[in-house]
């Protein structure tokens, strides 16, 4: 394309000015090239960093992940190790209790054992003592039924024996004329046993 300036003095200069817009406009399309290129590695910079770091707090993430689990499984391993050791207490207790039980039960038992054998009467045979929940179940023979009564009344005077009951008196065959009878006797506790006057001189 070209223009013509007309000067004074009917004088034409004809100028082409298609060369020089071409240069602009090739100018024009490598720098939009070239701000194309750096804007792409531009964007693949940003994403390689964006990328980075997004692994990086991904991995720093898996690492308190795998620090979590770890202090976890030690929890475990310790609350494991506390119950067992919970669970040996209670067993030591539980022994603890049993042999004071017996430490308190063994007075108790000699003095149950000599109260039956101090009240004993003559002519009052025991076939069968059953002790258990506190009380005596006592079965035996006596030749008369006032035999029975008065062995009741020497078990209730015992310091660590209660109120004999009686369950039963029946004769125990028909060739003899022994009575068969059946007791009750609560047990008294040792420290809760009536004290008995020591007898003057």
């Amino acid at each position: 394309m070209s223009n013509v300036i007309e000067t004074p003095g009917d004088v034409c200069i004809d100028i082409n000015l298609l060369p020089w817009r071409e240069r602009v406009r090739e100018r024009q399309t490598r720098r939009f090239h070239l701000w194309l290129l750096l804007s792409v590695l531009a964007g693949v910079g940003i994403g390689f960093l964006c990328q980075n770091y997004q692994q990086y707090r991904l991995s720093h993430i898996e690492d308190d992940i795998a620090h979590i689990q770890q202090r976890t499984a030690e929890l475990d391993h310790d609350i494991t190790q506390g119950r067992a050791l919970d669970e040996q207490r209670h067993q030591m207790q539980a022994r603890i209790e049993l042999i004071r039980q017996l430490q308190f039960s063994r007075p108790q038992t000699v003095a149950l054992f000599q109260a039956l054998t101090d009240t004993l009467n003559d002519g009052v045979v025991y076939d069968r003592i059953q002790r258990h929940d506190g009380q005596l179940d006592i079965s035996g023979l006596a030749a008369t039924n006032r035999q029975v009564s008065d062995q009741m009344r020497s078990l209730a005077g015992a310091a660590v024996l209660g109120e004999p009951l009686l369950l039963d008196v029946r004769a125990d065959s028909e060739r003899t004329r022994q009575r068969r009878f059946n007791l009750q006797v609560p047990e008294r506790a040792l420290h809760d046993a009536p004290s008995i006057p020591e007898a003057q001189p």
